[in-house]
């Protein structure tokens, strides 16, 4: 298919899998529809009215075998997916093709569209949807790297007595194969990480080094390292990014209400979608950056080991300005790329979402400089995405 791409498509997901050329995408994020909590309005045999949880799972992962073929081999998948308990249908829902709907425990709108009790699970417990769909992507042949927590820190909340307010859902991020396009991403130190480092430096041979080694085996695991002059400087840009991601849910006035925010897509975006693919044979072209480490004096702000050794995690906090000039005096340096020999110039990676909804994929993946291909059929959620783009445009 001659594929035009940032462009999203009016057509079932299927549909559209179908017409795509095996292995021309570089990697997928998207967020399915969720089991049994809202009618799209697109047919009967629509992603989430199935009478069934391993129905459900079916036909999503199905989609996924799909979405395996038209991924690069070296590609990654990610998937936001939430769950839903056992229930049955909730105001009064009288059938033909309307439906109430309210909140459910995650902030996602849950409708009475089915009976989740008839299912064989007991009312009120967790479907367990996400691990179910996990498994057997799992069972199919993907590699699960990494579960990752999105934690909602203004989720919706509920009026239920007898449980927890649930306050996270799941972003599963899978490769195709095991070896695949990664950016490494990272995050601030967190402080106490910087005083252990800072304390290891100066703190040789003392009575705090001497008890804190009979506690702590990682303490004097980087002791020793200090003591090798392995801990004389540390990575500007932060330590490897952990999985649990704090990232408020964010209002959108369009109809479209499960929307995920871009801050949670633009870090796979980052990883996964190379910024440099080979026009000719279509590999990746990864960046071969030259940065100096910064000393652990731009974090603690003192050298010398008594006050070192005393750090209160706010004087380390306050370094934060001293650790921003720092950087600019010592920005990285791309000094080339890995090269595949073709010279024949470059492209930005592509990224499919298959269930597109209101495009915030498409938007993120503008902002960002990648080209992106989505696939919506419901036409007034196209329209929607296509005014979101146009007004970056504008």
């Amino acid at each position: 298919m001659d594929t035009v791409y940032n462009h999203i498509y009016n057509i079932d997901t299927n549909e559209g899998l179908n017409l795509l050329d095996k292995e021309s995408v570089d990697m997928c994020v998207t967020s399915p529809p969720y089991y049994g909590l809202r009618n799209y309005g697109n047919g009967n045999n629509q992603l989430g009215l199935e009478n069934h949880p391993v129905a459900y799972v079916k036909h999503l992962c199905d989609v996924f075998d799909k979405v395996k073929y038209v991924l690069k081999k070296t590609g990654t998948c990610w998937v936001n997916i939430g769950d839903t308990y056992s229930c049955k249908p909730v105001g009064n829902f009288t059938g033909g093709g309307k439906e109430f709907v309210r909140r459910n425990t995650t902030g996602i709108e849950q409708s009475g569209v089915m009976d989740k009790t008839k299912t064989g699970i007991r009312e009120k417990s967790l479907i367990m949807i996400p691990f179910r769909f996990a498994i057997e992507m799992t069972n199919r042949g993907w590699i699960l790297r990494n579960t990752i927590i999105w934690h909602k820190p203004n989720c919706m909340p509920c009026s239920v007595k007898d449980r927890f307010t649930v306050d996270f859902e799941y972003l599963f991020f899978f490769s195709k194969n095991k070896k695949y396009h990664f950016e490494q991403q990272f995050e601030p130190y967190k402080i106490d990480s910087l005083k252990r480092a800072c304390r290891a430096k100066h703190a040789k041979g003392s009575a705090y080094s001497i008890q804190t080694e009979r506690q702590h085996t990682g303490y004097k695991n980087m002791q020793e390292r200090a003591q090798k002059g392995e801990i004389d400087s540390v990575q500007p840009d932060g330590r490897n990014m952990r999985t649990v991601w704090t990232i408020s849910t964010k209002p959108f006035k369009g109809a479209h209400f499960a929307v995920f925010p871009e801050k949670l897509i633009e870090t796979p975006i980052r990883a996964g979608c190379p910024e440099y693919i080979c026009k000719k044979c279509g590999k990746a072209r990864t960046k071969i950056i030259e940065r100096l480490k910064a000393p652990l004096e731009v974090f603690t702000n003192t050298t010398k080991p008594p006050e070192a050794m005393r750090l209160s995690g706010k004087e380390i906090k306050g370094c934060g300005q001293k650790l921003q000039n720092w950087r600019e005096e010592h920005p990285q340096k791309i000094v080339g790329l890995t090269d595949c020999g073709c010279n024949a110039g470059f492209e930005p990676g592509i990224v499919l979402d298959p269930f597109i909804g209101s495009g915030t994929t498409a938007v993120v993946c503008k902002k960002l400089g990648c080209k992106y291909i989505g696939f919506e059929i419901n036409k007034e959620y196209c329209k929607i995405a296509k005014n979101r783009i146009e007004e970056l445009d504008s």
